[in-house]
């Protein structure tokens, strides 16, 4: 199906919930700036992205959309990004047809905007994204995690048949964690390749290079091996366990953080991979805000990565 100007409403479960209060004006974070290129024309990579049914696999349970300037696109269920504080609708403010959209977006009472373009390449698609005015009390969301893991999904979509990790929102509120919630983060994703594959991508420092974009890695692949991406105190430090196409595990120290520990398996399932990442250590809830939509974003762009050569997306600018 193709979109319409005709609103239409598509199920699979139905939770979600509604942002209702106003905000005052407040400081603002930097513009989130991303861009991902799909190896697909133009017209059909815009025909998918505003297609209802497609949207089932990247941005909601149920969706509702009416494509159109004026139109909106609602999107409810436990996949969905939405809570009490994120709004569970895009209000479309100015549409031009095949190119571009200008939406709203309701973040912390404040009718936020971004601006999705699409343009042709000679090798596909660039998809670009702008998305401004969020105000600062929002920077507990992560919300460019969560547009990582939105624009990995579509791509994963569009260019595998499926959508690489639903991000459970059933129970997302940063804002609001008691001590009952969880000091630890679990996630796994499904590589349609031999564990080799992904082991190496984790520990390759060439490769490192074009998925978590580290700029200097060190990677000694033995127990108490060194193992950076970025810059000292910016992540992994060690190695802890190595066992080649099977498990590392790493201490992992992110500024002033204590120490925590990451632990990776791959485990082969028939032709695939089922890789599994425990992050535990933490000493309060607390402070695992922001790694459980932070590793699944990378792990969607892990999957992009194995499966595709590359995740094709880039972070040209985002919070610190």
């Amino acid at each position: 199906m193709r979109h319409t100007n005709k609103s239409s409403t598509y199920h699979s479960d139905s939770r979600g919930a509604r942002l209702v209060a106003d905000a005052d004006k407040e400081p603002v974070l930097p513009v989130i700036r991303l861009s991902m290129r799909l190896a697909k024309p133009v017209e059909e990579v815009w025909s998918t992205f505003v297609d209802p049914l497609i949207m089932l696999q990247w941005l909601g349970n149920e969706v509702t959309a009416d494509i159109r300037k004026g139109g909106s696109i609602r999107f409810l269920g436990k996949n969905a990004p939405t809570n009490s504080v994120i709004g569970d609708t895009w209000t479309i403010d100015k549409f031009q047809n095949g190119r571009a959209m200008l939406c709203s977006w309701g973040i912390m009472g404040v009718d936020t905007l971004f601006l999705i373009r699409f343009t042709q390449e000679s090798t596909g698609t660039l998809l670009e994204l702008k998305h401004g005015a969020i105000p600062v009390s929002a920077s507990a969301l992560h919300i460019p995690e969560h547009w990582g893991i939105l624009l990995a999904n579509f791509k994963s979509v569009m260019e595998l048949g499926e959508p690489a990790i639903r991000f459970d929102y059933s129970d997302y509120r940063p804002l609001s964690i008691t001590r009952y919630d969880p000091k630890e983060v679990r996630q796994s994703v499904l590589i349609r390749a031999p564990p080799s594959l992904p082991f190496d991508v984790f520990t390759n420092p060439e490769k490192l290079r074009h998925f978590i974009r580290a700029e200097k890695p060190k990677v000694d692949r033995q127990y108490a091996g060194i193992y950076t991406w970025w810059a000292e105190g910016k992540g992994p430090v060690l190695f802890r366990k190595m066992s080649a196409e099977k498990e590392i595990e790493f201490s992992w120290v992110y500024e002033d953080e204590p120490e925590t520990i990451v632990n990776v398996r791959f485990d082969a399932a028939e032709d695939n991979t089922l890789v599994t990442l425990h992050h535990y250590g933490f000493r309060e809830p607390e402070a695992a805000i922001g790694y459980d939509v932070g590793w699944t974003s990378i792990l969607c762009e892990l999957k992009l990565v194995c499966e595709l050569g590359e995740s094709g997306i880039t972070r040209v600018s985002e919070w610190v």
